[in-house]
């Protein structure tokens, strides 16, 4: 199988102990069934504790039982238990796949590093040179699938035009997702449409259109009200959304300041995003809802760094995108709240977000 990934993919490497912080904390964590069976037959001690530890929840799935949000094996030194008593192949799928995302396509799958890790954060945002993919055979074998043979091509030809605007320096970062947007859209009519042509970028494709301060503030404020609605991972976030809401592009220095001058930042973030939910497409047909949450995380990334009291300092601007990744991606009820307010609010419709953009 051909696997695609980010050039920084292959370095990373679990820190482990040295995590400012633990991917054992915070989230309950579901053990496959395979794990599963084998935690229930292992012996001595430590079998005694993961079968004391397991529970099936509500949704139906096993777990670890969390023990003051960490889980009961990650041990004060904040190494793994598991790992250090049977060896890291008795790992559970989940821990042994995380950062890593994977997107099954059939014969081809493209793997990444979720932002929500610190170590991967450090990784993505370690050069300022455009982030370059590369594809490599693994082994694996094809998965079957239903994916439309039509709407996957169509799809694989636009997120390579998708990241080439996104990445295309001659422009500025807003007009770049303003014609991501716009592009998306298009490509949206033509998988409606049920056509395989490929949509040409237009020059106009980054025009801005007359600024509305109405418009953008109330497309702000119903997005801060969507994030502070969502479960809260980490209860420090409700001071930094709190932050936040006081940061509007029309009036704020700092926002501008991040925009311009650090505009490969925000190519970053709009290409992870993009890498990382374009292809789901090939499963829904909704291109224009993953391009939306795309523009919509930049924004909201770019102003909870606004609001930082140390917005300077790249460190501080990678924690805050980190975090609005950790709360909002790796949270299937937060996903789905924020993805049923993109279809559902006019606030977040292309052309709003186009307006933001247009200051």
């Amino acid at each position: 199988m051909k696997n695609t990934y980010p050039y920084y993919y292959k370095d990373f490497t679990c820190i482990a102990d040295k995590c400012p912080d633990t991917c054992c904390a915070g989230w309950q964590i579901v053990v496959d069934s395979e794990s599963a069976g084998k935690y229930s037959c292992a012996g001595g001690e430590i079998g005694n504790k993961l079968r004391r530890s397991m529970a099936v929840d509500s949704d139906g799935d096993t777990v670890f039982v969390s023990q003051n949000g960490r889980c009961p094996f990650l041990l004060e030194s904040n190494l793994c238990e598991i790992y250090t008593e049977l060896g890291k192949e008795s790992l559970c799928k989940t821990c042994t796949l995380f950062p890593r995302h994977i997107t099954h396509l059939g014969s081809r799958k493209e793997t990444g590093l979720s932002l929500s890790c610190p170590e991967a954060a450090r990784l993505i945002f370690s050069s300022s040179e455009p982030i370059s993919f590369e594809t490599a055979e693994d082994g694996a074998m094809p998965e079957p699938n239903s994916i439309d043979p039509t709407l996957y091509f169509t799809l694989v030809k636009a997120q390579k035009t998708a990241i080439n605007i996104l990445q295309n320096r001659d422009f500025a970062i807003a007009q770049r997702l303003i014609a991501f947007v716009r592009f998306c859209d298009r490509v949206q009519q033509e998988i409606r449409a049920k056509k395989i042509a490929d949509v040409a970028v237009a020059a106009e494709f980054f025009a801005p259109v007359p600024f509305s301060k109405v418009k953008a503030e109330n497309t702000l404020k119903k997005c801060f009200e969507t994030l502070e609605c969502l479960e809260k991972l980490d209860v420090r976030w409700n001071a930094e959304l709190e932050s936040a809401k006081n940061i509007t592009p029309e009036k704020s220095k700092e926002f501008r300041k991040i925009l311009s001058e650090s505009e490969w930042e925000a190519e970053h973030l709009a290409v992870y995003f993009t890498f990382r939910y374009f292809m789901t497409a090939a499963f829904d047909g909704k291109l224009a809802e993953k391009a939306k949450f795309t523009v919509l995380s930049v924004i909201a990334c770019l102003i909870l760094q606004a609001a930082l009291p140390d917005f300077s300092q790249k460190s501080a601007r990678i924690e805050a995108a980190r975090r609005y990744s950790k709360e909002v991606e790796h949270s299937a009820e937060n996903m789905a709240a924020v993805t049923l307010a993109i279809k559902k609010s006019r606030c977040f419709g292309s052309d709003n977000l186009i307006n933001i953009l247009s200051r």
